[in-house]
């Protein structure tokens, strides 16, 4: 099974399953790509919002 995270001081943690890692990536892609503010990678499958303190991470459980 596939995690994608999505946590920070605001939200707490909220998490989605997938089997697939692509299916997890594309998920994660499509939160950053909602949102209003800027990500930036700072890892492999990890990104952070400085403005949000916010982060989405894909981990492999």
């Amino acid at each position: 099974m596939i995690c994608v995270l999505e946590y920070g001081k605001n939200i707490g943690t909220l998490r989605n399953l997938f089997r697939d890692e692509q299916q997890a990536i594309v998920f994660a892609k499509h939160i950053i790509d909602l949102s209003e503010e800027e990500y930036t990678c700072i890892a492999a499958n990890k990104w952070y919002c400085a403005k949000k303190k916010e982060y989405v991470e894909v981990q492999d459980l």
